[in-house]
């Protein structure tokens, strides 16, 4: 009798499992955890996810070798390739360091989250604002490659939207005079939340981009490494972090979430994170220089 219990117990599990995509490479369920948390903006996320998701229903998109990888592992990575897009926001962010008369705007939006601490980290420098043509173009390269795009829709079973965009320089600790090191960490964002890392440069294992690492032992699973990589990651249940560059380390980050349709993409600033109700609308902030 207990040997049928436990096994329907394991069954259950399993259909709901995989009614609600819980995949194997989520270290907590986020529905029992955002719920009894009683997170008031994780939860909202959630129900603008479900609501997405049924909107949507008529979203198939195939299991090609990308999606497969994904779904076992929680990320995707290749290497860029000559003058794709990403290039012109390196080149951006490089001549914007240079003005010594740049404003720090944490964050330009409302109805959004931001940390004001990260104006106090030592070994970053970020672009405090970016053009809407950028983010854009941004937008519509995103959507026009074919496996990013492809992998999105299938994590999120609905449409989608970038939510912010950060571009920063991690600075080299050659003089050992810097303290904050992108120490390992999991992001703490909303469900399905999805983060587009691209960084410029070489990198080998021991000095990877990033690491995905085994919580428990501290071990790195994957380094991030190749000439410049791009890699699409649920940074919500993968470990990871960067030790120190070798040398300074341009990166790109790109904040992706559900949306029930096709909408204009958000530029939050470089200390947001993301919106706190879906279901409003993001208006700029008047601020007073």
């Amino acid at each position: 009798m207990a040997v049928v219990a436990f096994g329907l117990k394991r069954n259950i599990k399993s259909f709901l499992k995989k009614k609600l995509f819980i995949y194997n490479f989520y270290h907590f369920n986020p529905y029992y955890k955002y719920l009894s948390e009683k997170n008031l903006i994780f939860i909202l996320h959630i129900l603008y996810l479900l609501f997405a998701a049924f909107v949507n229903f008529f979203i198939r998109i195939k299991k090609d070798r990308a999606v497969i990888f994904f779904e076992k592992k929680g990320f995707y990575k290749r290497i860029l390739k000559k003058n794709e897009f990403p290039y012109e926001l390196f080149e951006y962010l490089n001549n914007d360091l240079v003005n010594k008369n740049r404003i720090p705007i944490v964050c330009h939006l409302d109805n959004y989250t931001f940390h004001n601490k990260v104006t106090l980290v030592d070994s970053q420098q970020h672009v405090y604002e970016v053009p809407e043509l950028i983010i854009n173009k941004l937008d519509q390269y995103l959507r026009r490659d074919q496996n990013f795009d492809n992998l999105i829709k299938f994590y999120f079973k609905t449409n989608y939207r970038i939510t912010n965009l950060r571009l920063w320089r991690y600075l080299a600790n050659s003089q050992k005079n810097l303290k904050t090191e992108v120490g390992c960490h999991y992001d703490m964002f909303p469900h399905k939340t999805l983060k587009i890392m691209i960084y410029k440069g070489f990198f080998v294992k021991s000095h990877a981009a990033l690491d995905i690492v085994d919580p428990k032992t501290g071990n790195s699973i994957y380094s991030i490494k190749g000439k410049d990589p791009i890699v699409l990651l649920d940074t919500n249940h993968l470990y990871h972090g960067a030790k120190f560059p070798l040398k300074d380390r341009d990166t790109i980050e790109i904040t992706i979430q559900p949306s029930i349709r096709i909408k204009k993409p958000l530029y939050g600033g470089f200390a947001s994170g993301h919106p706190k109700n879906p279901f409003k609308s993001n208006q700029k902030k008047e601020i007073l220089l």
